[in-house]
């Protein structure tokens, strides 16, 4: 049985000393939240249409889309045979490729360059294989809660169940997946995207990705051009931004003194911890999602064809690059500690002793800093609030009857994302500063 280096401080395993409290450095990015607002406020510029630039052409984008098919089908069939062969637990192959390279490695790079799951994605790859062109299969249309619902078991079984990191129980998640793959993709057709947990997360980290890779190529891009949507989102997409934010600060919070004394002052912890951690996942989704309606309900004015929730969902895309840094930021020690050990596993998958591209010993004493950690956290929190500040502004400006109107709606928002700013970067540096 292989086991992973103990988990301390967010995984790195060591506190940063900070050189100043903690407070100052949740007063300043609060205020950085704040400062966007400001200053995209007093710039009274109509919208501007996002466009794009390519940057490669289609041989360029064609190359890259052969790559990540290749990559994507090795990797999950070596998943696979690791998991059976080795069946272990800890920091695995089988279950660092799920988690490192399946999940949080896709998000990472979805968040980069859009479109690289729909190239990579070994179980549409696969089934391209045997499916006859021309044979049509009789459609079928998906509740619109099945997607959140499994976005939620996914994180449900990396977080509640204690089994997330024991190569069966990957293993057989992994082999589930690909029944209800094969057997709804096609049947689902364009909304197999709102069905799926992977195309709904990775789709969410790639509407923020700064290029775009399209079948005439790779195109530059703001950020903001993926979440600069004027319909409404989709219930089942908007649902799932809630999930995402509940599960890292579910994550966050339990690590927390706070959250202990809690469970013992209110009879909580007589409860079974995975029932106790499961009621708590719905229960921080709910507390995402009531401020936030309340926040953007002052929008209802100048759209009184819609209903509360109606109008949240028209700045339900401002959430995205939000959720999409929770992730990031959350698992920014996965990817630190996890990348260096990846490598060296690669060498000798099935742990017999091989050293294949001779990294097996590579990284044997690498610890990441926790002050790097900590302040690449800040970054992507702070970022991904001010891109949601930027696209609520937008999509307030184009509800609105003018744009001081637009920006006096948005007070309350504004606010809500310095708080719910704050709030994470105190979670994250409950095991990781001290000062």
């Amino acid at each position: 049985m292989s086991l992973g280096p103990p988990v301390l401080g967010h995984g790195v395993g060591q506190v940063y000393e900070s050189p100043i409290p903690l407070w100052l450095y949740l007063l300043g990015a609060a205020a950085t939240v704040a400062l966007s607002f400001i200053l995209r406020a007093l710039s009274r510029s109509d919208l501007r249409v996002l466009v794009e630039k390519r940057v490669a052409g289609p041989r360029g984008a064609a190359i890259l889309r052969g790559a990540f098919r290749t990559l994507g089908i090795f990797f999950i069939a070596l998943m696979l045979v690791a998991g059976i062969v080795v069946r272990g637990e800890g920091f695995t192959t089988a279950t660092l490729l799920f988690w490192l390279g399946l999940v949080v490695g896709t998000v990472f790079l979805s968040s980069l360059l859009d479109g690289i799951w729909g190239a990579a994605d070994p179980w549409a790859n696969l089934e391209s294989l045997y499916r006859i062109e021309g044979v049509e299969t009789a459609r079928r249309t998906p509740p619109w809660w099945l997607g959140p619902v499994l976005l939620y078991a996914l994180f449900w079984f990396e977080l509640v169940s204690g089994a997330g990191f024991e190569d069966f129980w990957v293993v057989t998640v992994v082999v589930l997946y690909s029944i209800y793959a094969f057997s709804l993709r096609a049947a689902f057709h364009e909304d197999w995207a709102r069905a799926d947990p992977f195309s709904i997360l990775f789709g969410f980290a790639g509407r923020i990705a700064p290029l775009r890779l399209g079948d005439d190529g790779i195109f530059a891009r703001s950020p903001l051009a993926g979440i600069d949507e004027r319909e409404p989102m989709d219930r089942a997409l908007f649902a799932s931004v809630f999930v995402i934010l509940a599960s890292t600060t579910l994550d966050n919070i339990r690590e927390t003194v706070a959250w202990t004394d809690f469970r013992l002052s209110t009879g909580l912890d007589a409860l079974p911890p995975r029932l106790l951690d499961s009621l708590a996942f719905v229960v921080f989704g709910i507390m995402f999602l009531a401020p936030f309606l309340l926040a953007t309900s002052t929008a209802r004015r100048w759209k009184k064809d819609d209903s509360v929730v109606g109008v949240a969902r028209r700045f339900g895309w401002s959430l995205v690059p939000i959720g999409v840094a929770y992730v990031l930021s959350h698992n920014a020690p996965l990817l630190i500690t996890g990348v260096p050990r990846l490598v060296a596993l690669l060498s000798d998958p099935f742990e017999l002793g091989w050293n294949l591209f001779g990294t097996a010993s590579a990284f044997g004493s690498f610890a990441p800093s926790p002050k790097l950690v900590w302040f690449l956290e800040v970054a992507l929190i702070v970022g991904g609030h001010i891109l949601g500040v930027l696209s609520a502004h937008r999509t307030a400006v184009r509800l609105a009857p003018s744009h001081g109107a637009a920006v006096r709606s948005q007070y309350a928002l504004t606010g809500l994302m310095t708080m719910y700013t704050v709030v994470t970067l105190a979670l994250l540096a409950q095991p990781l500063v001290s000062s």
